[in-house]
């Protein structure tokens, strides 16, 4: 499977709400427990922020009750991409003082530690649960039973659910730069510089080798010298001042094939 091919960490995939659970779990975990030990050290907020990130980079399980849960797949079913609304009946408990509170889990361990009979769960990224937990308008707890709890106020998850530090009103992220570059042959005769990668290629693990042109972002136009390897593959070679030395993979590998020939085989010479 091609990197294209995963569903993006907090993207809203049919079948694989965030990556596993249980990498997600486990993360949360050690997140957890760092800033547990943080907090009693009396450290900064650091471990705080790296636990609420971690928390909302993954997935969640939000028990609902048996009567609800074909409507909650359902309305998850519907949403497929981040603008869609899911609304999900969050399933309550009580608190010490009887006051309602919801729970929310991070593994299916901590749900099989709390849940009552015929518990009904819907793994969730967490921006949609956290969503659903901040629209009830209620605190929540997360792993009740353990192994950690933790107690999210009201504001706590207005603020998560909107994409801010709680108490800090800070980013949760930074915003991602994105852009393209365009590609297409050198406008320049590069035959001789191929002929020398070529030579400096023939006893290294470079499977293919390509020279391109591209625009990037910022309008430069660049050579870009594009490797193709299996992982771990290495290569020294000399290249002139401002050409850029890539190892390829999809998509790039696709856009860059779309428009040169590779003048390098490994054990095919050009």
């Amino acid at each position: 499977m091609t990197q294209s091919d995963r569903p993006a960490p907090g993207s809203h995939d049919r079948s694989t709400p965030s990556g596993s659970l249980e990498t997600s779990a486990a993360n949360l975990f050690e997140a957890m427990l760092a800033a547990r030990d943080a907090e009693e050290r009396g450290e900064d907020r650091h471990a705080l922020d790296a636990f609420y990130r971690t928390l909302m980079s993954g997935t969640l399980l939000l028990p609902v009750p048996p009567e609800h849960g074909d409507e909650a797949k359902q309305a998850l079913a519907a949403a497929v991409n981040d603008d869609a609304q899911v609304e999900i009946s969050v399933m309550l408990a009580q608190e010490a003082e009887g006051q309602p509170v919801s729970v929310v889990f991070g593994s299916i361990g901590a749900l099989a530690a709390w849940a009552p009979a015929n518990t009904g769960n819907l793994p969730l990224p967490a921006r949609i649960a956290v969503a659903n937990l901040a629209a009830a308008g209620l605190p929540a707890i997360m792993d009740p039973a353990g192994p950690v709890p933790y107690r999210f106020d009201v504001e706590e998850l207005a603020a998560l659910a909107a994409g801010r530090l709680p108490g800090a009103g800070e980013p949760l992220f930074e915003p991602t730069a994105r852009g393209s570059i365009r590609l297409r042959l050198p406008g320049s005769d590069t035959r001789q510089l191929e002929a020398d990668l070529a030579r400096a290629l023939e006893s290294t693990a470079v499977d293919e080798a390509f020279l391109v042109e591209s625009d990037g972002p910022d309008g430069r136009t660049r050579l870009m010298l594009g490797l193709v390897g299996d992982p771990g593959a290495t290569a020294t070679v000399d290249v002139p001042e401002e050409t850029d030395v890539v190892w390829l993979e999809d998509p790039l590998l696709a856009q860059v094939r779309a428009v040169a020939e590779p003048f390098h085989r490994r054990g095919r010479g050009r």
